[in-house]
């Protein structure tokens, strides 16, 4: 899996911590969700240390068909709402759209999150947690089942989430709604200027 064991970790424990993270499993996939983003990974493609970091905090994995969200009370087995569907949107590559990692960071206001600004081809700019960014890591790939990242990409019929994919993983997860940002005349000012990625 191309996701840094360290930020892997951090975004089990922040969805654990808080709205509680959804573990899934479909045929030989499992899917890990939070909030704002899904994973989606072959099992057998992930290491003794991305599945001992879920153990530790899940206390296993579904069979297959099944799904739970496990919280630091208890893992609730009937829930609704696993994000296969957020997976699924990355399959329509007709639609898919390349974006380019720019170098601008903005801190958000208030509470001083760090934001990354992604661009399009046709000059037009999306914002996400710069965390999803700093995650992508190809060094950590299991090179017996995935040997290349790409990404981002942006599907037009779902233009709110953003995703990275190799032959064995995919993480997708929900960008800024830009007309709720205090920054979005930054934004509209950077719309149109070609930024470096």
């Amino acid at each position: 899996m191309f996701i840094h064991l360290k930020d892997f970790k951090r975004l089990l424990k922040e969805a654990y911590t808080g709205v509680g993270l959804c573990v899934a499993r479909r045929g030989d996939d499992v899917l890990f969700g939070g909030s704002d983003w899904v994973i989606a990974t072959e099992k057998e493609s992930m290491d003794k240390k991305q599945l001992a970091a879920v153990i530790e905090l899940a206390g296993e994995l579904p069979e297959n068909g099944e799904a739970f969200k496990a919280t630091k009370e208890e893992n609730q087995y009937e829930i609704g709402g696993v994000h296969w569907d957020m997976i699924d949107r990355t399959e329509d590559r007709e639609e898919e759209e390349k974006l380019t990692v720019t170098e601008v960071v903005l801190e958000r206001y208030p509470g001083g999150k760090p934001m990354r600004v992604l661009q399009a081809a046709d000059g037009r700019v999306e914002v996400l947690n710069d965390r999803f960014v700093k995650a992508i890591d190809p060094m950590s790939m299991n090179l017996d089942y995935e040997c290349e990242v790409q990404g981002p990409f942006i599907n037009r019929k779902f233009p709110k989430q953003v995703y990275w994919k190799s032959e064995a993983a995919t993480l997708t997860a929900l960008l800024y709604d830009q007309d709720e940002l205090k920054e979005k005349d930054i934004l509209e000012y950077l719309r149109d200027i070609k930024m470096e990625g």
